[in-house]
């Protein structure tokens, strides 16, 4: 008993950390309200009014699956998602497609769309895309905001639509949720090998703990109130 009493203090050691851990993520995403994670409260999500009504469009719709009037920094435009579901954004009166929104177009479009306090501090164009946007493919517009959580826009860098919203409470949130489930690629697998490891052993050291509680305490004086008795 006195090995497995040993093994039992440095397990609880290294498993305690863990423990500490998972508590600590779950304290933190359970005092972060969600909404505030996403940002939802820093953008402006619903469509303005047309800057111009369209007055005729040379589109062979034949050829698109879906279409609808999006409004750009710059000008009108007609967002039409072909049959491999790929999107594009075309000229209203040539049906062409049009070029990449500028970095001044970009800082317009994302300034229109924040309802935070703080200004524009950078824009810059992605094409290597960082981890908090992953699922997402570039070139993006990143601009960033200097407001006191440190807001990025990701911007489609053809409409100037947000896509996400990332802030200093949502890297708060990512860095726990991935300590939490131990994911720390994608932050999405929940039965990852190490997570299922751990927790097995989380459950064999709990019930390991009962058993030698049983040998230390529960036995020896179960032992002597039979000798009393007797």
């Amino acid at each position: 008993m006195k090995f497995w009493r040993k093994w039992h203090k440095w397990a609880g050691l290294i498993l305690g950390v863990q423990v500490l851990l998972w508590i600590s993520g779950g304290v933190v995403m359970s005092v972060i309200p969600l909404e505030l994670v996403r940002g939802n409260h820093l953008i402006e999500r619903q469509q303005g009014a047309l800057s111009e009504q369209p007055q005729s469009v040379s589109l062979d719709f034949s050829r698109w699956r879906a279409w609808q009037w999006v409004q750009r920094p710059d000008q009108l435009a007609l967002q039409a998602s072909d049959f491999e579901g790929n999107t594009h954004f075309l000229h209203p009166g040539t049906g062409q497609p049009l070029p990449m929104i500028t970095e001044e177009q970009a800082k317009e479009g994302a300034q229109q769309q924040y309802l935070g306090q703080g200004a524009v501090k950078s824009v810059t164009l992605l094409e290597q895309l960082p981890g908090e946007v992953r699922g997402l493919q570039g070139p993006l517009y990143r601009v960033d905001f200097d407001d006191w959580i440190n807001t990025s826009f990701y911007l489609q860098p053809y409409s100037a639509g947000v896509l996400r919203v990332r802030s200093d409470l949502w890297r708060i949130f990512d860095f726990f949720w991935m300590l939490h489930i131990l994911d720390f690629e994608d932050r999405t697998d929940f039965n990852n090998p190490l997570l299922i490891s751990l927790a097995i052993a989380a459950w064999l050291f709990t019930l390991s703990g009962f058993i030698l509680l049983y040998h230390s305490l529960v036995k020896p004086n179960w032992r002597k109130l039979r000798h009393r008795v007797r």
